[in-house]
């Protein structure tokens, strides 16, 4: 297996997992943003940073993060210090679904858990 089949091989599989609807209708890239702002815990997370974490543009996370703010899944807040810095953190509605989808996504790993093994057997053959 070549490099490039190798790669193409490994974006298959997370483009099928991307598609794949979690709970509420929720993305796996979705999954992915709360997850990073979650983890910037009580603080938030600059989107700055945000987007660097999840691999996106600024004006991406920014695009992103605008339907997750309507639906009251995620606020801004702006930085004590400093009133230019704002920081993305969960509300407590944002911390329900996160936790709900959480669960969905571990039972979609437990579900693909056999095609990364076998991918994983390929890539080093």
């Amino acid at each position: 297996m070549s490099n490039t089949e190798k790669y193409l091989a490994i974006r298959n599989l997370v483009n099928s997992t991307e598609k794949r609807a979690l709970v509420y209708g929720a993305s796996f890239s979705e999954f992915v943003i709360l997850r990073t702002i979650e983890a910037g815990g009580a603080a938030g997370i600059r989107r700055v940073d945000l987007a660097e974490q999840v691999g996106l543009s600024v004006s991406g996370v920014t695009r992103a993060l605008a339907p997750l703010e309507k639906l009251g899944y995620i606020e801004h807040r702006e930085e004590e210090l400093d009133a230019r810095v704002r920081r993305v953190t969960l509300t407590a509605t944002g911390r329900e679904l996160f936790d709900d989808i959480q669960k969905d996504v571990q039972r979609l790993m437990d579900q693909i858990a056999p095609d990364i093994e076998l991918l994983a057997k390929q890539l080093t053959k």
